[in-house]
């Protein structure tokens, strides 16, 4: 049951742990900047000053990852290999961010630098936005909806591979003959059509008409009777 002293505690425990977040995210942030600035000096007193709006964007591509891969971890990520592979990215990019600023202090200080960061600066300093590239990539290719699609492209083409393979066999053992000489029939008959229907038409002989102008013969249709005349009827000759 909530009283009020519970309601209290619980209040304030909220309340510090917000604190601690804005603090962190404060603390984060500022570790961030400086590690921006340290890698905008060392790229600035170490390459060409043409080349170092190119630089930029690798300290740009390094920034960004580090904001954006805690919160994939907790947002995004699924447990299993997507998840380690971002937790493995993350340590790499804060690795990477460290040894910027290791490197600028050395440079501003004149101290001895350690071989394997003379290496890192020679070797992996200019291919920064090509690891953040490659790290992200692994990230989206073994998303849960990525994998989930593949693999329903891949039952649909095993699908459609059995199937070919059933229609090829029962071709081979269908006997499809009759239907191949029907087929040919009736291709041979449109051809015969069409060959027909392109032939010149022939000519219609005249024809003539012969009329009947020839007067008729009147001829009686009753026997006289008692000395009446019977009535003509017109007869064609």
């Amino acid at each position: 049951m909530t009283t009020v002293s519970t309601a209290l505690k619980d209040n304030h425990h909220r309340a510090f742990k917000m604190l601690a977040i804005a603090l962190s995210l404060i603390v984060y942030c500022a570790g961030l900047v400086y590690a921006g600035v340290r890698s905008y000096t060392l790229f600035a007193g170490t390459i060409d000053p043409s080349l170092l709006p190119l630089a930029v964007i690798g300290i740009v591509a390094l920034e960004i990852s580090g904001v954006a891969l805690p919160l994939a971890i907790h947002f995004w990520t699924q447990p299993g290999a997507q998840r380690l592979t971002a937790y493995g990215f993350y340590f790499v990019d804060l690795v990477l961010i460290a040894a910027n600023s290791v490197l600028d202090a050395a440079h501003h200080s004149d101290a001895v630098v350690a071989d394997f960061l003379l290496a890192y600066s020679i070797y992996m300093l200019p291919a920064l936005p090509l690891i953040c590239m490659a790290g992200w990539s692994l990230i989206w290719l073994l998303d849960p909806s990525s994998r989930e699609r593949d693999l329903r492209e891949s039952v649909k083409a095993a699908t459609q591979e059995a199937l070919l393979a059933q229609i090829q066999k029962a071709v081979e053992q269908a006997d499809v003959t009759q239907a191949v000489e029907n087929a040919a029939h009736e291709a041979a008959i449109a051809l015969v059509g069409e060959t027909l229907g392109n032939a010149p038409h022939r000519l219609k002989a005249p024809t003539t008409t012969i009329s009947y102008n020839a007067e008729a013969e009147s001829v009686p249709t009753k026997l006289p009777h008692r000395g009446r005349k019977p009535n003509p009827v017109n007869v064609p000759k």
